[in-house]
């Protein structure tokens, strides 16, 4: 059963839904894990996720699956709630086949750049194949999302964008950055980084310098839609090596 957040009008109040918090619910972890594939360098550009749709590709080398995967973000404003998917065979023509969605809170994104981890947890994938990183526009001049990166093409990383939800895509357009992992715990990349719960609700743990958390971003959304829901940060309160609590 998945877990969602109550909401006037939404939330049917019946002993499923009153009596399911009270129990522990199926979860799956998410790990650092090792890296599969990247874009990243010195770049600044910033590009605003209230003016276009965008599509990153990347090459899922020598895994099957991917936990997590990290893009470099700001917002400004308020921001805007950026709803990330996975897609494989996309091209300028076509949309491709939509492989998995996830949202990601305005209010978990910084208002200064820095890389944001997004749990996924897909499975039965295809080592060494393309798949695509897209992005859907959201926000207003003021309240937005941007995605940083390159000021220049990388014919390994491909990137595309377009207006419109549908229609062509347009090529050649400078790199993004972002990071792909896959879930596979090991030393020295055995950190959890997320926890799904019922595959609806997540959890998203950072750590400080010392390898202890330091904030848990937690988000449940409601049964209609992403809008709303339970997001939260706690910030650690700290006694040496020792968590004692969290506000």
């Amino acid at each position: 059963m998945a877990l969602y957040a109550y909401k006037n009008g939404v939330t049917i109040v019946n002993e499923d839904n009153w009596n399911q918090p009270l129990v522990s619910q199926p979860f799956k972890l998410i790990y650092a894990g090792s890296q599969r594939d990247a874009k990243a360098g010195a770049g600044v550009t910033e590009n605003s996720i209230a003016t276009y749709n965008y599509a990153a590709r990347f090459t899922l080398i020598g895994a099957t699956d991917i936990g997590r995967v990290e893009m470099e973000l700001d917002r400004d404003g308020d921001g805007a709630d950026l709803t990330v998917q996975i897609r494989s065979g996309l091209t300028s023509g076509n949309d491709g086949t939509l492989i998995k969605e996830v949202v990601l809170p305005k209010e978990f994104i910084s208002l200064t750049a820095g890389w944001v981890s997004i749990p996924f947890n897909l499975t039965g994938l295809t080592a060494g194949a393309y798949y695509w990183i897209v992005v859907i526009r959201a926000g207003d001049a003021a309240n937005k999302i941007d995605w940083v990166g390159e000021s220049s093409t990388d014919s390994s990383y491909p990137v595309y964008r377009r207006s419109g939800s549908t229609g062509t895509w347009t090529t050649g357009r400078p790199a993004m950055h972002f990071k792909v992992f896959s879930n596979d715990p090991a030393e020295d990349q055995d950190d959890v980084i997320h926890r799904i719960t019922s595959d609806t609700a997540y959890a998203t743990y950072e750590y400080d310098g010392d390898g202890l958390i330091e904030k848990i971003y937690r988000y449940i959304p409601p049964e209609d839609g992403p809008a709303g829901g339970i997001r939260s940060i706690l910030t650690m309160q700290m006694s040496g090596e020792y968590i004692m609590g969290g506000e």
